[in-house]
């Protein structure tokens, strides 16, 4: 009896290690034909497609890590054969193991990197569209969850339980794993609101005074958003502080092409004087906008009499400028010309209205530009700028 069990180990034996043999000689065939055949064949598809796809797929080593999944596709199907030829236990736990670490790893990593690759084709085809939406983050969280499937997959394989089981011990351990990963699930939670809300998008002009940061937005992702500040370096800022800190968005003023400009001229109040008819006519001959002021007073049926002062005449004045101004915008936004509450710097006139430059060089010089000719006009009304 022994001597006959002894005699059917050896030559299970046998017939093990000539398999193996069999196995390591046929691998060189495959990964011949892997390589050389389709391979080939695949990069000559897609070379007639696009030349620019090839190098992308390169880039990230994606025919290297298809060759692993199908070389892992290969080990699965000689290690159900070898499985009826071992008779240790040990050899067969072992054998499994590494083949679910190594199956289960290639193809994870074959799926990133084509996600990673397909992620370069969009954004180099479809540069427009690609800022609209931060498509990083919308990759980093698809990489995460591919990445938590398939370690629960390999996990349970190698322990040999089913997911349900798994689960409920994973359930046991969640709020250890809350607390370990709290900060990346804020920010997963952060970011996913960021764009369902369209709060931020890549390309806009924030303001945030609390990080005292003002620039573009070049980055968002799980963790952290990338700004660019107007004097070029660069902010850092935790993607979850985001939801609880004010954030000063001006996409709303680069989609509407129009810039508030709010300012306001502090008249010396002992500088505002009634008028006479005869201030009317001289004011017609200036060679500025006046006579359409006075226009303005015949049309709004302003009787010239000793209540109209010059301080009146001067806002019409301001109003008639800045509607023949080409550069601001005097219907759809608001338009106002208005008198403030007196205070001890004087009666200040405030110009609210809307220009249709928004670059911020073109914006400083027509407002430089208005305030600096109502301040060149002023003796005209025989007005004059408080200061001290």
């Amino acid at each position: 009896m022994i001597i006959t069990y002894l005699l059917d180990i050896y030559h299970k034996c046998n017939q093990e290690i000539l398999m193996l043999i069999i196995m390591i000689i046929s691998i060189i065939p495959f990964i011949f034909f892997v390589n050389n055949i389709l391979f080939s064949m695949m990069k000559n598809y897609i070379h007639r497609w696009h030349h620019d796809y090839e190098k992308i797929l390169k880039k990230y080593s994606f025919y290297t890590y298809l060759l692993n999944t199908l070389l892992s596709i290969y080990f699965m199907f000689w290690g159900n054969i070898l499985r009826e030829f071992s008779n240790s236990y040990l050899l067969i736990s072992i054998k499994n193991t590494v083949l679910i670490l190594y199956t289960g790893s290639s193809i994870t990593l074959l799926m990133l990197a084509f996600i990673n690759a397909f992620t370069d084709i969009y954004q180099n085809k479809i540069q427009i569209s690609a800022k609209l939406r931060p498509l990083s983050l919308y990759v980093q969280i698809l990489k995460i969850i591919i990445g938590a499937i398939a370690i629960v997959i390999i996990i349970s394989s190698i322990l040999d339980i089913t997911l349900g089981s798994f689960f409920t011990t994973l359930g046991a351990a969640a709020a250890l794993l809350t607390f370990t990963f709290k900060d990346s699930i804020l920010g997963l939670l952060a970011s996913l609101q960021l764009i369902s809300q369209d709060i931020i998008r890549i390309g806009d002009f924030v303001t945030i005074n609390h990080y005292n940061t003002e620039g573009t937005i070049e980055k968002i992702s799980i963790t952290v958003v990338k700004i660019k500040n107007a004097d070029q370096t660069i902010s850092t800022i935790p993607t979850s502080s985001l939801l609880t800190t004010s954030v000063v968005n001006w996409r709303g003023m680069v989609e509407s092409m129009a810039k508030k400009i709010q300012r306001s001229i502090n008249i010396d109040i002992n500088s505002i004087v009634f008028i006479a008819p005869t201030f009317l006519l001289e004011l017609k001959k200036s060679p500025y906008l006046i006579s359409d002021a006075v226009n303005e007073i015949d049309r709004e049926g302003i009787k010239v009499n000793t209540y109209l002062t010059n301080i009146e005449i001067f806002r019409l004045y301001v109003k008639s400028y800045l509607k023949n101004n080409p550069n601001i915008y005097t219907k759809d936004f608001t338009f106002l010309v208005r008198q403030l509450a007196p205070s001890q710097t004087g009666l200040p006139i405030e110009i609210h209205i809307f220009t249709n430059k928004t670059t911020i060089d073109v914006y400083e010089e027509v407002q430089a530009d208005i305030f600096a000719h109502l301040l060149a006009v002023l003796p005209e009304f025989q007005l004059k700028v408080f200061q001290k």
